[in-house]
């Protein structure tokens, strides 16, 4: 615990240190999603016994703003369109898991909150990580099928009218920038892992898995212009 409070109080050493500039950024991000759902089933067997997994590529897109308190530490946000779901398949005659496949898309406006940590680099190159958490709400929903025979039968649909819509999070993410002085060139990759259930749990139906938490990893472009400047 003393470490834990040795570490908190020198970080706000170095958020609120006067003799450092600030910094305002507005800006655009977008790139891609790779997302998967983690799945377990009601007697806590990973429910992709019964199918494999089949992987897609989904967009994300959306505005930042940052806030740098000095040369190292800032905070930010941003307001994403994401399109997160999952990809299964059933086994053909050599049990390969590719004869059929079925995806489910479900489309959040989703909320990413967390400290900006430039490590090191030069005063226009950086690299950087960040960390922090998420909230989501689910907007709309499809499902589409591959090659049909068979794969309804161990399908997993997920419908925005009956299913829970909420969705929260850890966020963390790496990469670099590349500061042009007109704006901020960033490329990164980063990683949400969901707390909440998509599907809802009924212990005495059990038609759900009794795990469906989000998982998506994403590669990201981003432009950051700066929009204020103060010393203080």
């Amino acid at each position: 615990m003393k470490k834990i409070n040795l570490i908190f109080i020198l970080f706000l050493c170095l958020f609120f240190n006067e003799q450092l500039k600030s910094q305002s950024y507005l800006g655009i991000k977008g790139g891609v999603n790779v997302p998967t759902v983690n799945f377990n089933d009601f007697t806590n067997v990973p429910i992709t016994t019964r199918f494999g997994t089949a992987y897609f590529v989904s967009p994300t897109f959306g505005i930042s703003y940052r806030y740098m308190q000095n040369d190292k530490i800032g905070i930010q946000a941003d307001l994403n369109y994401s399109t997160k779901g999952w990809g299964q398949g059933i086994g053909d005659s050599t049990n390969t898991f590719v004869a059929n496949r079925a995806f489910t898309e479900i489309n959040y406006l989703e909320l990413p909150f967390y400290l900006h940590w430039q490590i090191f680099g030069s005063e226009k190159f950086k690299f950087f990580l960040d960390a922090g958490v998420y909230v989501a709400w689910a907007l709309s929903s499809t499902s589409t099928i591959q090659n049909e025979i068979g794969i309804e039968q161990v399908q997993i649909f997920y419908s925005v009218e009956n299913d829970n819509r909420g969705d929260f999070g850890l966020y963390a993410a790496s990469g670099f920038s590349y500061d042009f002085s007109l704006f901020i060139l960033q490329l990164e990759g980063s990683f949400k892992t969901g707390f909440a259930n998509i599907l809802p749990v009924n212990h005495f139906v059990r038609e759900n898995p009794t795990i469906s938490t989000n998982q998506v990893p994403s590669f990201q472009v981003s432009l950051l212009f700066p929009i204020s400047k103060s010393r203080k």
